[in-house]
C-alpha cells in the first residue's frame, strides 16, 4: 500500500509521521510531502527522530506538485502544527505524531499490519 503523507511545509510532523509509519510495517511504502515545501528540516527535529532510531538526517522536503498522486492508494493529512524552536517541544511534538500516526495505521486494512 502506497501512503502519501501530507503537510503544509513538509519539514516536521510530515517527514517524523511518514518515517514512523514506515517502521511500523515493511509492507507501507510511504513519501512525505507539503503544499509549500521548507528549504530543510529543522536540526531540532532531527535530533528529536535520532533518539527514537530513526535518522532524518539529509532530509530533503518535496512538494506536493512533484508527486503523482495517482500513485497513492491512500493519504495521512497531518496536522498543520508549527516546528518548535525547544528541543524539549520537538520531543513533545514528536511522541503527538507518533501517536497520531499510530491511529492512522491502526485504522488501515489489516493485510497491512
Amino acid at each position: 500500500m502506497k501512503v502519501l503523507v501530507l503537510s503544509e511545509r513538509d519539514d516536521c510532523c510530515g517527514p517524523m509521521a511518514a518515517a514512523f509509519l514506515r517502521d511500523y510495517s515493511e509492507k507501507l511504502e510511504v513519501v512525505s510531502a507539503g503544499r509549500h515545501p521548507a528549504d530543510k528540516l529543522p536540526p531540532l527535529i532531527v535530533e528529536a527522530m535520532r533518539e527514537c532510531l530513526i535518522d532524518l538526517e539529509g532530509y530533503e522536503p518535496k512538494a506536493l506538485s512533484s508527486v503523482d498522486l495517482e500513485a497513492f492508494d491512500v493519504v495521512y493529512e497531518c496536522p498543520d502544527l508549527s516546528c518548535p524552536t525547544e528541543l524539549q517541544a520537538c520531543r513533545e511534538l514528536r511522541d503527538f505524531v507518533k501517536n497520531e500516526s499510530f491511529l492512522f495505521y491502526r485504522r488501515l486494512p489489516s493485510s497491512f499490519s
